[in-house]
């Protein structure tokens, strides 16, 4: 054994062993320490803490939430720094992206430091944003009064910041973002850290807005400057490391001034209470949350990107001390919107929850315990999670081929047969798979069942009746439909498009129309349906996909159009012109020049690029083309053929409150929501395109019948920042400021209770679902102006369910309070019925006489009787008050002539039959 021992020792290649095997045994526990903090497993030699625990837990928490989404998470402590999880930390520190509305905190706060705002400054939305080349639009409620900054930020209106960044200047604005960190590193010691980009001399308003070039952020840069905003002014350096020993390290120390920080995280806490974040589930928490959504459009892109930067602390007061910040959570999605990112923090902050109920946490200052973190003073409801499960819908409507179909999914080459409104479902969640607003869904729904309805049976040669791609329409078979998706089709269950002969209508849909949707005939060629001839689309110009860029290089280009014999012009290429546009800018005709000379049709060139270079190149057929040196540009807008219902338009109709049967009627002008294809006449009057798209208003009356005066006097304005107030009945909503009476408003629900049910009593259309009705009582006639687009001479205005009034106090000087709530509600139910398609002369000359006002309006009718058409087209556009006194004396006397002559049944019966 001895001389065994002593060959080992003197052995020069074992010792050499042996060194080596330690050095790897040393090497290998130094990389397993490293990897705890992505694995959230432990295995030091020590026994974890309890700090340990709770970042295994939150990092596995975040590691779930993201899941297969592409994506980075980072959760940090506020108070030292410390990253107590990442998410894909590759993406978090080194890739930077516009910040979208997530740097309007910080945008506040340049302008409160720089005096262009404060706590009292109010701004009337005009709920779309346009400045230079750059558009946007708002998507919070539609009714809200004048917004301070508090409400701005809860409610993240780009209107409100585009303005102020107009006023702004870019020596206003950059200090305070370099101030926070924005455009250089964080010292954090994870590597290959991006500094992201924060731009100098090419100031524009929307990088206010946090869009654009101007500033470019990684995820851990814009956590680390909310971080600062929310502990009092302390910017950390996000560091990797265990809670034992840790220390901070300070970059900087910010003057931030506490008034102006509460107005900041004031709106915080109103986006998760209210605002932008409300629908997150957040606000249920037993302890606050202090939120801000953003999405933005990354540069040269196109599909929105999603952020949210969530903190949590231990009191819901806007006033919270910076010690009191115990959680920064931030979320950054691709494809996706700031709402989404919102609802994924949700159960990062629920496992944070659970480890202070536990006593577990010691808040990474190894001082204070969870009996420090109470919970805040709001009450909320337990949040309810809906089943996921796939349900079946099986609704059997009435179709010419039976209640079943075979759909042949293309990837499993396979043929299913299922309930035809299981296809429609397939077809929804497919399509609409990043849809989240409940009417465009709806809306989605009809015109994918319209559409099949109209095309079964295309594949019956081949044994099926629908095909998976969008040769048909895009279909999956899916075994989590979300609830909304079932309840779109559910709600919709049967319904179809009409024209005015009672036919079923070709429907097409797609992702974005880029401000106008297209023209069938110039698009595709043949017979064009007055439905298919293409409307301006105001809304889908503010999305995305309203202006893209592509640059291709004049090899690529030929290499495309060679692989077709339309576009082959041989072995050079010269020129690509546009010769000829149709009347929504798409390209009807291409001239393309070079050995030889082709003419082709735009879609189809679009298409053959795509098929070549990828179907991201070119988008849509509506885009421009020049050729720079080597290289052709097109400029365009849009996402596909533009035909029919466009997505992202419908999206933001519903966002403002269009329910799916507005949405429909603005994508296919002319046609009727209905049940079951059926034959029959036309309904008269024939509907009219001009229904309830905008607002019905009433005008200021005197009892006397004299004109009212040249201008209302202005109501006594509230005091500044003078806070909104709700009072409800069983059937009424209103808003109104504090200072107005609060028996006024109370006596106000108590006529509109009596209006609506003397209205039910006296409808002949038979049972019909009165809407629940929000009424916003304006604090000035600014107010009133300033939401609804009216002119200062009408006494009210109504859109669906919502109505607008002016101030009480220039209502009850007119005597005109009663009257006018009966001619709103009158609009309201008579919307109710004929699915806002009644034409204005009827709703507008029947309300009046709903209203009793057919005496006073009389004394303004003309002596001559105007037609119809005539008459629609004053009503849509009175140029002056004395002239929509006229127009609507005109519509009353119509229909007082059919009261006269054939009843108000007879009326009512009309309402219905739309």
């Amino acid at each position: 054994m001895s001389s065994r021992t002593e060959r080992l020792e003197w052995n020069p290649y074992l010792q050499l062993l042996v060194l080596a095997s330690v050095c790897c045994a040393i090497l290998f526990a130094t990389v397993s320490q490293r990897s705890i903090r992505w694995s959230s497993s432990s295995s030091s030699a020590s026994a974890p803490t309890s700090e340990d625990l709770v970042d295994t837990a939150l990092q596995k928490a975040a590691t779930s939430a993201l899941g297969e989404r592409e994506g980075a998470i980072i959760v940090i402590d506020p108070q030292s720094g410390r990253i107590r999880a990442v998410v894909n930390p590759e993406m978090a520190f080194g890739e930077a992206f516009a910040p979208g509305s997530t740097i309007k905190p910080f945008t506040a706060l340049a302008a409160l430091r720089a005096g262009l705002i404060d706590k009292r400054s109010r701004t009337v939305c005009h709920e779309h944003y346009e400045h230079e080349s750059f558009a946007t639009v708002c998507s919070h409620p539609t009714e809200l009064p004048a917004l301070d900054t508090t409400d701005a930020l809860a409610y993240s209106c780009n209107y409100y910041f585009g303005k102020l960044g107009e006023r702004m200047s870019e020596e206003q604005f950059r200090p305070t973002l370099a101030s926070f960190g924005f455009g250089r590193k964080t010292g954090t010691n994870i590597a290959n850290e991006s500094a992201g980009k924060l731009g100098a001399g090419k100031w524009s308003s929307q990088a206010a807005l946090g869009e654009g070039q101007y500033a470019q952020v990684t995820p851990a840069q814009l956590l680390a400057a909310y971080v600062a905003l929310a502990n009092g002014g302390r910017l950390l350096a996000p560091l990797d490391q265990k809670a034992e020993n840790f220390q901070p390290r300070v970059n900087a120390t910010l003057q931030i001034n506490a008034d102006q920080r509460e107005l900041i995280l004031a709106g915080m806490r109103g986006a998760v209470l209210f605002g932008t974040a409300k629908r997150s589930g957040l606000a249920s928490l037993p302890f606050s949350v202090f939120g801000k959504t953003g999405t933005s459009t990354p540069y040269k892109g196109f599909r929105t990107q999603g952020w949210f930067v969530g903190l949590a602390a231990n009191n819901e007061d806007p006033t919270v001390s910076g010690d009191g910040v115990r959680l920064a959570v931030l979320i950054f999605l691709k494809r996706s919107h700031g709402a989404d990112a919102a609802a994924l923090s949700l159960p990062i902050f629920e496992e944070f929850g659970k480890t202070l109920s536990a006593g577990t946490n010691r808040t990474g200052d190894g001082e204070k315990g969870s009996k420090d973190f109470a919970p805040g003073s709001m009450t909320a409801s337990t949040r309810s999670t809906a089943p996921s499960s796939h349900l079946a819908v099986s609704l059997t409507p009435s179709l010419p081929d039976g209640a079943r179909v075979r759909v042949h999914l293309v990837r499993e080459d396979r043929t299913v047969e299922i309930p035809f409104e299981d296809y429609v479902l397939g077809v929804v969640a497919t399509e609409g798979s990043v849809e989240d607003e409940p009417e465009a869904l709806r809306a989605l729904a009809i015109a994918a069942r319209t559409y099949a309805i109209k095309n079964s049976g295309r594949h019956q040669h081949e044994g099926f009746d629908f095909c998976s791609t969008t040769h048909c329409q895009r279909f999956q078979l899916a075994d989590n439909d979300s609830p909304r998706m079932i309840d779109a089709v559910r709600a919709t269950a049967g319904e179809v498009l009409l024209d005015n002969r009672g036919q079923v209508v070709e429907s097409y849909f797609g992702a974005s129309c880029g401000g106008a949707t297209a023209n069938l005939g110039t698009l595709w060629g043949g017979k064009t349906p007055s439905h298919l001839r293409g409307v301006p689309d105001e809304y889908c110009a503010m999305m995305p996909h309203e202006s893209w860029t592509d640059v291709i290089t004049r090899g690529e280009l030929l290499a495309a159009l060679h692989s077709d014999s339309r576009t082959d012009v041989g072995s050079r290429l010269d020129d690509v012109i546009v010769s000829r546009r149709d009347a929504t800018a798409r390209a009807e005709l291409i001239t393309l020049s070079g050995d030889q000379r082709k003419i082709v049709r735009g879609w189809d060139f679009k298409i053959i690029v795509g098929r070549t270079l990828g179907w991201n190149k070119l988008k849509s057929s509506r885009f421009s083309v020049r050729r720079v040196g080597n290289d052709f540009v097109f400029r365009g807008s849009g996402f596909g053929h533009g035909l029919g219902l466009c997505q992202e338009g419908a999206h933001v109709m519903a966002q403002r409150g269009a329910g799916y049967r507005q949405i429909l009627g603005k994508y296919f002008p002319g046609t009727t929501v209905a049940q079951n294809p059926r034959r029959g006449g036309t309904p008269w009057p024939p509907p009219s395109s001009q229904s309830s798209q905008g607002w019905h208003a009433d005008v200021l009356l005197t009892p006397g019948g004299a004109p009212a005066p040249p201008a209302p006097a202005p109501a006594p304005a509230p005091a500044p920042g003078s806070p909104r107030i709700t009072l409800s009945s069983e059937h009424f909503r209103v808003t109104f400021s504090a200072g107005n009476d609060r028996r006024d408003i109370e006596l106000l629900l108590g006529t509109m209770e009596s209006v609506r049910e003397d209205l039910l009593r006296r409808s002949a259309a038979g049972p019909v679902a009165f809407p629940l009705i929000q009424v916003n009582i304006n604090e000035t006639t600014g107010d009133f102006v300033g939401r609804t687009g009216q002119p200062w001479w009408a006494a009210a205005a109504t859109r669906g369910n919502r109505i607008e009034m002016q101030p009480l106090v220039v209502l009850k000087r007119r005597g005109t309070v009663r009257p006018i709530l009966r001619h709103e509600l009158a609009h309201a139910f008579m919307d109710a019925i004929s699915h806002g398609r009644a034409p204005r002369w009827l709703a507008e000359g029947f309300a009046l006489h709903l209203a009793g006002e057919g005496k006073m309006i009389s004394r303004y009718a003309g002596k001559e009787r105007l037609g119809l058409t005539e008459l629609e087209s004053r009503l849509a556009q009175p140029g002056s008050a004395d002239a929509m006194r006229q127009a609507y004396a005109a519509a009353y006397r119509e229909v007082s002539g059919i009261v006269r002559s054939e009843g108000e049944a007879k009326v009512w019966l009309q309402l219905a039959s739309y």
